[in-house]
This record gives structure tokens, C-alpha cells and sequence, in this order.
């Protein structure tokens, strides 16, 4: 039962391009899964995920079909048997040849299957001479799209590109908590959890929690205590300066982060207008609104790219987080590897159109803070060059907000770009400009 469900959100994501946490959490609503169930599940598919790259590179190598000319429940069902054999040792390999097998829906294709996983576990009982591993190109040992991977080392090299991506390997089970300090202190927090933690390494007013917990059983899950957010994340709004009593926009404000940071910031006064592009995004909002308990808050439908005159010249912040590729957090979402940069120039075009309308509802001597989740300079440097030269804001340093571990002669000219493996944090960008 537990692989029929790893199957069954790998084929979602990998052949019918669906995003990862929406099938995980619909199957977890849907079985009831208690938490180990819900963890093995998502450790093994999310694995597997991650992993296609140079599970595909390892299959060619026992497989006289190529693995794009496989179906795809027979590509599917040979991945997380690959993944099994090779990373999961707690797994007896008869087992995983058996079983994942029988999961096929015909004799031939259950007869390829077990042929292809028994040439992998002939290998392993008798190695070769040379080492198969080290006939792998570096995008697959990785397990990056070549295409990607040619776009990262491309702007930060190849040594930065693979620790990188190592990274985003090896980063598993790690879950950070943003406190809400106004409600309980971080020191006072930590006391009440059962569960293995560290300080936060970047920002304050946070905890780093081992083991993949389930956080919905935490303390003050229901009060509001905390909220699920990556120090990258936090980024935004830490260097935005909020101030009680400010009048905050978030642009493109789903599911919620960077406005509850808003919020924090607020103590209570002021406002946040948070804004999306659809309902079921704005439904995600309410729900974590209301959890942590903010009431100073306006919730609207919108287009991005769409001016407000309602906010003309009215706000002292302007968050604008905008879509992007999210390369820099496909350890968390391991999809996203796959989206092609070739669709990253539709993007930046979108991000600009999001600014250029946003800009109007900026007060003069009002900040505005632009961020991504992503690696690819386009959509950072460049866009960051684009909003000082085009639009006329001015770049401030982002030196007085940050660690001392974070400030370089990059933050002094108002631009952080956090490279995972570099920085133990999800990529980030973040850029912060003043309207004078």
C-alpha cells in the first residue's frame, strides 16, 4: 500500500506535471495517513524526485530501452526501484526487485521491470573494475537537468553550482520555525519542544527543527506561536524596515509568509494589504492569517500587473515577491528543477510588468523591496538593474538589517543573493529600493 502511494505521486508530478505538496497533501486528506506513514511516503516519492536525473542515468546503463521511450508507469515504477536499491537500506533488496515489479499491470512489462533491477543488483554483487559512478557528467551525479545546470555555472561556476546542488540533496528534514515574538519569546518557545532543534543561523526569532516533525502537533500550533518559514524567506521583510504603524502591500502575497513577518513587524498597528491572483490562492491566505491570529489585514483579488489607484501613493512598504523560476528551492520542491530556464525570459517579463504597475502606490520616500526564490540572474541582478534605471528608485545598502555573516560589498549596493551551500538557507534574492 505504502509504494502504491509513492507511485502514485511520482507519476503525478513526473508525467502529469503536478505540484508535489498539492498530491502529498490530497493523499494524506484522502488515506488518513498517521505521521510516520505521511513521512516514509513523502521521503521516498520526494526522493525519487529529486533523484530522476541520475536514477534515469543509472537505468540506461541495465536497460536496452531508452528511459524516454519507456510507458510511463514502466519509467515511473523503475525510478523508485532504482531509488530503493541505491538509497534506501532499510529496504531488502528482494524485496524492492518483487515488489515494485508486481505493481505493473502486465506479465511483459513486470518481466522488463524485474530484468532491468536484477542487472543493477548483479553489478552491486560483483563490481566492476572501473567504477560505474565516475562515468557520469557532473549535471547527472547531481541530478540537475542538463539544461539547468548549464544556466547555473554559467553565472556562479561549476565548483558554487555543485555544492549547490549538494545541497539541495542533502538538505532533508530540516523544518524552520518563525516565532511570533510578540506573543512568546524564541527562548520560551524552544523550552516547550520535545523534538531535536538549533538556533536559527541567520535571523532571529527562529528555530531549526530535526527529524521532519509533524508540525501541525507542535506546541502553539493552534495559537499562532509560529510560522512555518526558511530564513531565506524572512529575508523580504527583515530588510524592509517595517515600523509600527506603517501601511504594508504585499503583492503577490501567497500563501502568507512575508505579510505574517509584516505583521510581526506591525505590533498590532498599521495595516497589510495582501493580494493575489486567485481565490484559492486568497483561501490559503485567510487560513494562515487567521491561524496566527491577525485581524489589521485587507485580503484582495488582484492582478499584479494591474494598477490600484485605491493605494495610490499610499504605502510606506511595497513586498513584491514576484513568481519566478524558484530554482533556489527545489530541495523543497523538487520539481521545480525541471521547469526549463528557457521559459525564464516569459517571466521576467511578467515581474516587470508586476513593479511597473505596483510602483504608483508607493509613497514618495516609501521602500520598495523586490524578491525572488530563484538562482537565475535575470530574474535578480538584471531585474534589480532594470527597476534603478528604468523606474528611478534608488538602491539603499541592505548592510543596517542583516548578520554580519550575510553583509558583502553586494548588500552595500542594496542586492543579497543567498546561494544554498554557500549560505545554509533556500535561495534567495532580495533587492531594496527607496521612491524619492
Amino acid at each position: 500500500m505504502m509504494r502504491e502511494k509513492v507511485y502514485e505521486l511520482v507519476y503525478a508530478v513526473m508525467e502529469e506535471g503536478k505540484h508535489s505538496d498539492a498530491i502529498f497533501h490530497s493523499i494524506l486528506d484522502r488515506d488518513r495517513l498517521s505521521g510516520k506513514e505521511a513521512s516514509a511516503i513523502k521521503r521516498e516519492a520526494y526522493g525519487t524526485i529529486e533523484r530522476t536525473v541520475l536514477l534515469d542515468a543509472m537505468i540506461r546503463r541495465f536497460s536496452d530501452r531508452p528511459v524516454r521511450k519507456m510507458d510511463a508507469d514502466v519509467r515511473t515504477l523503475l525510478r523508485i526501484g532504482f531509488y530503493e536499491l541505491e538509497f534506501m537500506d532499510s529496504i531488502p533488496v528482494y524485496a524492492s526487485c518483487d515488489e515494485i515489479q508486481s505493481l505493473a499491470d502486465d506479465a511483459g512489462k513486470r518481466g522488463f521491470i524485474n530484468a532491468v533491477m536484477r542487472g543493477y543488483v548483479r553489478e552491486q554483487e560483483e563490481p566492476p573494475i572501473e567504477d560505474p559512478w565516475k562515468r557520469l557528467e557532473p549535471h547527472e551525479k547531481y541530478a540537475i537537468p542538463k539544461d539547468l545546470w548549464n544556466v547555473l555555472v554559467g553565472g556562479y561556476g561549476k565548483k558554487t553550482t555543485a555544492k549547490m546542488a549538494r545541497y539541495f540533496l542533502e538538505r532533508q528534514g530540516e523544518v524552520t520555525l518563525h516565532i511570533d515574538p510578540n506573543k512568546i519569546s524564541v527562548g520560551e518557545y524552544a523550552s516547550r519542544l520535545t523534538v531535536p532543534y538549533e538556533p536559527g543561523r541567520y535571523m532571529k526569532d527562529t528555530l531549526i527543527l530535526h527529524g521532519s516533525p509533524d508540525i501541525t502537533s507542535l506546541p502553539g500550533y493552534d495559537e499562532g506561536l509560529f510560522y512555518v518559514q526558511d530564513e531565506g524567506s524572512q529575508l523580504p521583510v527583515a530588510v524592509a524596515g517595517i515600523r509600527p504603524g506603517n501601511q504594508v502591500v504585499d503583492v503577490c502575497g501567497a500563501p502568507g509568509g512575508k505579510s505574517v513577518h509584516a505583521l510581526m513587524c506591525l505590533k498590532g498597528s498599521g495595516v497589510v494589504s495582501i493580494r493575489d491572483l486567485s481565490e484559492r490562492k486568497l483561501s490559503r491566505i485567510r487560513e494562515n492569517i487567521s491561524r496566527m491570529r491577525f485581524v489589521n489585514v485587507e485580503i484582495k483579488l488582484w492582478d499584479g500587473r494591474e494598477e490600484d489607484v485605491s493605494w495610490r501613493d499610499k504605502a510606506d512598504v511595497l513586498l513584491l515577491d514576484v513568481p519566478c523560476s524558484g530554482y533556489g528551492i527545489i530541495g523543497r520542491k523538487p520539481e521545480l528543477r525541471f521547469r526549463s530556464p528557457t521559459q525564464v525570459g516569459e517571466l521576467v517579463q511578467i515581474q516587470r510588468e508586476i513593479v511597473k504597475a505596483s510602483v504608483p502606490m508607493l509613497k514618495n520616500g516609501g521602500v520598495l523591496i523586490y524578491s525572488t526564490c530563484t538562482l537565475h540572474p535575470a530574474e535578480n541582478e538584471e531585474n534589480a538593474a532594470w527597476i534603478e534605471e528604468e523606474l528611478g528608485l534608488v538602491p539603499e545598502s541592505l548592510d543596517p538589517f542583516l548578520p554580519a555573516s550575510l553583509i558583502s560589498q553586494q548588500t552595500a549596493r542594496g542586492r543579497l543573493q543567498v546561494l544554498p551551500g554557500i549560505q545554509q538557507m533556500d535561495g534567495f534574492f532580495v533587492a531594496r529600493f527607496r521612491k524619492m
